[in-house]
């Protein structure tokens, strides 16, 4: 059996491991985390190897040793991560490998638009051009963006307009201003309409809770570790999430707010 020691630098390397692979099965479940992973997420520097997004085929002469160099990581890490309970693999066998994307960095697929990037992302098409050195506004399938939101944990989601939303009382009810708002979204009026997508700038955040229900027309209540936690909605729109109650969702808030649930 072959251990080695870790360095303070790399256990705190993987204990942000940890918390990004926990994270990434909240959101997109183990299931399909290899081709969310291959499909967006593509780390610069990252050794191209026969791996599938964030899953390995064993081949013939590896050892979870050499794979742990291989991944700048540890024996103790994967056999954590594909919960092996020795040090032995075989050939053929699938291992999931925790390849870690450099925050900022997204590669842009089909269908992509600088427009649709800032918009998904809460920037504008003038800051993606200037971070990027870019002259023009086309980009190609396969191109490498620096996206300053992108890797990080903001905009997790959108919001969905409600009736009687406007733009301001949204953004008094998320902690933003109207300016900011409107920038994020690359709207030159204040109105919008019932069913539109909005990015909520700024940092979001994002919990695992089971619905409660409606606490009052503004308030829908939701419990996480045994804590009652409330957030603000549309006015008279609390109802809606009460056939919801019993039911373990994501949350994405800001501000004490309901940005989205999923």
């Amino acid at each position: 059996m072959i251990t080695y020691r870790q360095t303070r630098k790399q256990r705190i390397r993987e204990e942000k491991r940890r918390k990004t692979l926990k994270r990434n099965r909240k959101l997109i479940g183990a299931a399909v985390a290899g081709s969310v992973a291959a499909g967006l997420l593509i780390g610069v520097g990252q050794k191209k190897t026969d791996a599938v997004g964030s899953f390995y085929t064993v081949k013939k002469g590896d050892t979870l040793y050499s794979l742990a160099k291989q991944y700048d990581t540890s024996v103790e890490m994967l056999k954590e991560v594909n919960a092996l309970s020795s040090d032995f693999i075989i050939t053929g066998q699938k291992l999931e490998v925790p390849v870690e994307s450099e925050a900022g960095t997204y590669i842009v697929k089909k269908g992509d638009t600088l427009f649709s990037l800032a918009k998904k992302y809460g920037v504008t098409v003038t800051v993606l051009k200037k971070e990027n050195k870019l002259v023009k506004d086309s980009i190609y399938v396969g191109q490498a963006l620096f996206v300053p939101n992108h890797g990080h944990d903001t905009n997790e989601g959108f919001y969905e307009v409600n009736a009687g939303d406007t733009l301001f009382n949204i953004a008094q009810r998320f902690g933003v201003s109207l300016k900011e708002l409107k920038t994020a979204n690359s709207l030159k009026k204040d109105m919008v309409l019932i069913g539109q997508h909005l990015v909520i700038p700024g940092k979001t955040e994002v919990m695992e809770a089971t619905v409660n229900g409606a606490a009052d027309n503004f308030t829908v209540e939701f419990e996480t570790d045994g804590k009652a936690i409330p957030l603000k909605v549309s006015y008279g729109t609390a109802g809606q999430y009460q056939e919801l109650a019993g039911q373990r969702v994501l949350v994405t808030f800001k501000n004490g707010s309901l940005i989205n649930i999923q």
